[in-house]
């Protein structure tokens, strides 16, 4: 049981096991948690702010927008929230480095799991892929995907998520390249004329944008 102090997050049991079912039990109970908690979530999207460290992992990236809430490296996993997703660049399949749960606050998406056909690790091309479960998320739904699985998640514009991150187990996540977007649809330099990129820190004018969309949708106070 976690702690029901304000500093409940620090009692959070470790996420560094390759258990996936240990991951879904305890993400589920700090997402679920959370998502109830507005005073904490506002806290530390707020500190955000003051935490250089969160700061540079709060990013803005072809797919979407993100803040890091909660770093807990000696535990072995990291708390964010997801927000303004690119609906033209959500066809994509890809996988990421590392296990992680999602909570749906606001909006909803079409959520696709695909299965490998070539092989569990590695590259692949979207003839390696088959559909394998079909979902639609809507706020309150949550669910947990291992390092090896492909997914996409077609979001409707105002969708918000909580997301909790295990530990990296991969050097690389890889994509569909064929299905990538192209750069010219990658988010803007944050230095005009610089090449764009798949994904870059955010700027302090685009955490403040973050932080006003999510006190207009009532998601912190």
């Amino acid at each position: 049981m976690l702690s029901a102090t304000a500093s409940w997050l620090d009692a959070v049991p470790p996420l560094d096991s390759d258990s996936l079912r240990t991951l879904q039990r305890i993400s589920r109970i700090v997402l679920d948690r959370l998502a109830d908690d507005r005073k904490l979530l506002t806290r530390l999207v707020n500190n955000v702010l003051h935490n250089p460290d969160r700061l540079a992992a709060s990013r803005v990236t072809m797919l979407l927008n993100r803040l890091s809430l909660y770093q807990a490296p000696d535990q072995g996993f990291e708390i964010r929230l997801n927000m303004n997703p690119r609906p033209d660049n959500q066809l994509v399949p890809h996988d990421h480095c590392y296990a992680f749960a999602a909570r749906i606050l606001t909006g909803g998406y079409v959520h696709v799991v695909q299965r490998r056909t070539n092989d569990w690790e590695g590259p692949f091309a979207d003839a390696d892929l088959e559909p394998a479960i079909v979902t639609v998320e809507r706020p309150g739904s949550a669910y947990s995907l291992g390092k090896s699985m492909v997914h996409q998640a077609v979001m409707e514009p105002r969708t918000v998520t909580l997301f909790v991150r295990g530990p990296r187990r991969k050097n690389l996540s890889h994509a569909a390249e064929e299905l990538m977007p192209p750069p010219g649809s990658w988010p803007a330099a944050a230095v005009p004329r610089d090449a764009l990129e798949e994904s870059r820190p955010c700027t302090l004018a685009e955490y403040q944008n973050m932080r006003t969309y999510l006190i207009e949708h009532a998601l912190i106070g």
